[in-house]
């Protein structure tokens, strides 16, 4: 049975939320997007991402119970970003929208996930170790691999905001879709940037260790209120769910 809790909170510096997110717990879809463009764009991006991906994922989910994971949910990506392109064609205001993107789906015992730029997933053991299951999609990261910066120089830098992989590209390529085990009270941690970049994987495995025992709910709302005040200088949302 999975438990999960969620929070998204605008933060304390911007004047509108541009994540979205969606919970499934009966079919075991869940997603964050955190939206890019200016003026309304970011918002509207992200929340077709998940409304579109949650209602195809979850109606495909519950007609077919044996389904090809990868095959459905890189399909449903494919039409996603066709649907962020066209609205945005359709709209000169929206020209620079886009969003990323983290989603994971239990089905049939497995945990599949994948992601978009650099909203992320996370596995924390119930021996309290915290895993860190996607790689940023950014320019910084591409600098890691280099050998250009280092990690802790890449925390800080200026160009840390620039993605590579976004839903909304005109040059699209579909995401793997990854999966990994997750035993018993092992929980999934999806989030945007506004948390990891306020807090460190460190803390955020320290708030879950203590609070995990309160349940999936508590723990969100615990780190969304960490990052607040070291700053809250952007959307921050987090979704915890709990294999019970």
């Amino acid at each position: 049975m999975l438990i999960s809790g969620h929070k998204s909170d605008r933060g304390l510096l911007r004047e509108n939320n541009e994540d979205s997110l969606f919970v499934n717990d009966k079919v075991g879809v869940y997603i964050i997007a955190d939206g890019m463009g200016g003026h309304n764009g970011g918002e509207i991006a992200s929340s077709i991402a998940v409304t579109n991906l949650g209602n195809v994922l979850s109606q495909r989910l519950k007609v077919n119970k044996d389904s090809d994971i990868g095959s459905i949910t890189q399909k449903a990506l494919q039409e996603t970003n066709k649907e962020i392109i066209l609205r945005r064609k359709n709209h000169v205001e929206l020209m620079n929208m886009g969003t990323t993107l983290v989603l994971s789906i239990f089905f049939n015992n497995i945990f599949y996930f994948s992601h978009l730029g650099d909203s992320r997933a996370y596995l924390y053991k119930k021996e309290s170790k915290l895993i860190q299951l996607t790689c940023d999609d950014s320019l910084v990261m591409e600098m890691v691999k280099s050998g250009m910066i280092t990690d802790v120089e890449a925390r800080t830098h200026n160009l840390k905001h620039i993605v590579t992989k976004y839903l909304g590209s005109e040059n699209f390529a579909v995401p793997e879709i990854q999966q990994c085990y997750v035993g018993q009270e092992d929980c999934i941690i999806l989030c945007s940037d506004g948390l990891t970049n306020l807090l460190e994987d460190e803390e955020i495995e320290l708030a879950i260790r203590e609070n995990i025992s309160k349940g999936p709910q508590t723990s969100c709302n615990i780190l969304v209120d960490k990052a607040n005040r070291k700053g809250g200088d952007d959307n921050i949302t987090v979704i915890i769910i709990q294999n019970n």
